[in-house]
């Protein structure tokens, strides 16, 4: 009777060593890419290693089927086939090596160029300063300038007062994240700090117990604060009531001069930490918004132009990725590059009729070099990485526009704008 089960405990030690090293072949093979790109000793320290400092690496540690790892190999394998996509292979890995998500984004974008048939080259005018990419199709040329918008890049560096804010909330059990917006007088462990992020926890725990999944607190003070539950949106002005568009404008006034602003998002399930963004309010008010974002978006806008050659279309990739949480929508984006909306008030008829116009100030007004901007969203979910990318055409009749298919090849037109497609005009 012994032999049987001998036999039983062999196998099944067998299986589950034969299986263990299916796996790591499979492991193997599933990164063979970065490993002809990187080179055995770099990937060897950098992904597989026991204190990896490159992101890749990270994301192993943390799960070693992550999609970004995958996605990552997957796009180098292109790189590597060296068919429709062209670029120097030495430079491609040490650009991945040093600035990989800016780098990651590029190749992404590269990729998905090559899939809609598009012959691509990367850094087509290396060593000198040019556009990333180069696009031919059907015998015409485009050329791609990409763009990551970093959080970070809208606000000041974390400080002590941001340090105080992550050791008081962040060890609070939530559903909820939030991102806070507070001017310098909250200092780092202030009696005022201390009262705003007091009311703050108190806040996130009845959102939860109401099921409310989006609000906005204004806080100038213990007893001069209110929190608005709901998406923020523009203010309606009621021009028929003088009396309510007083008390309208007063309280956008009030809420611009807030000085501690936290804006709560429902993440879909209770954590036991709360998920917690600082920026940081100065005298000129510099804070990630719907209605001052813009105005960056435009800064950005304008230098990365200045690659781009002016004998071809050109096409500007913004990835805002790291604003979701901050509201950064299709109207942010429409007042970037199509202008700020006026309201144009009918005369001499009852109930003051309006109508909506753009003003002349928006980004593609500015440039005659940018034929279209695409705006790229990158999200992990449900283990692989999805990219949502959305082309919104200029409307200066004196660039080179485009066509509905020429646009088509750079994302999805965004909703509406089809009338400013070449065939449209």
């Amino acid at each position: 009777m012994k032999k049987p089960w001998g036999l039983v405990v062999v196998t099944v030690v067998v299986g589950a060593i034969g299986l263990g090293l299916i796996r790591i072949l499979s492991r193997k093979e599933e990164m063979e890419n970065l490993r002809k790109l990187f080179g055995d000793d770099w990937f060897e320290r950098e992904v597989l290693g026991a204190h990896p400092e490159h992101w890749l690496g990270k994301w192993h540690q943390k799960r070693e089927d992550n999609p970004i790892t995958k996605y990552t190999n997957d796009l180098v394998g292109y790189a590597l086939q060296g068919d429709s996509l062209r670029c120097d292979v030495k430079r491609l890995a040490t650009k991945l090596q040093g600035e990989f998500v800016d780098t990651l984004a590029e190749l992404g974008y590269a990729v998905f160029l090559v899939n809609e048939g598009a012959e691509v080259t990367m850094e087509p005018m290396a060593p000198l300063a040019g556009p990333d990419l180069r696009v031919g199709k059907e015998r015409k040329e485009y050329f791609v300038e990409i763009r990551r918008v970093r959080l970070d890049e809208a606000h000041a560096a974390a400080d002590l007062a941001t340090e105080d804010v992550f050791e008081k909330l962040c060890k609070t059990p939530s559903r909820h994240s939030v991102v806070i917006s507070m001017t310098d007088e909250y200092a780092a462990h202030s009696p005022k700090l201390k009262k705003a992020v007091r009311l703050v926890r108190g806040i996130l725990e009845n959102l939860e117990a109401k099921g409310v999944e989006k609000a906005t607190l204004y806080y100038h003070g213990p007893n001069d604060y209110s929190v608005r539950e709901g998406i923020e949106t523009q203010a309606a002005y009621d021009y028929s009531d003088g009396k309510r568009l007083g008390d309208q404008v007063r309280d956008e006034e009030w809420k611009r001069k807030a000085g501690f602003v936290a804006r709560f998002d429902d993440t879909g399930r209770k954590k036991e930490r709360t998920g917690v963004d600082v920026l940081a309010l100065g005298e000129d008010r510099i804070e990630i918004k719907p209605d001052e974002t813009y105005l960056r978006l435009r800064t950005l806008l304008g230098k990365k132009q200045k690659q781009l050659p002016k004998s071809a279309p050109g096409i500007i990739v913004l990835d805002i990725s790291d604003l979701g949480k901050l509201m950064v929508d299709e109207f942010t984006i429409a007042r970037t590059l199509y202008g700020d909306l006026v309201v144009v008030l009918g005369a001499g008829a009852e109930g003051y009729p309006h109508d909506l116009q753009r003003k002349p100030n928006g980004y593609f007004m500015k440039t005659t070099r940018v034929s279209a901007v695409v705006i790229q969203e990158t999200t992990s979910l449900g283990g692989t990485v999805q990219i949502k990318r959305q082309v919104f055409p200029t409307n200066n009749p004196n660039a080179q526009v485009l066509t509905r298919d020429e646009l088509k090849l750079f994302g999805a037109i965004a909703e509406g704008l089809d009338n400013l497609c070449a065939e449209a005009l």
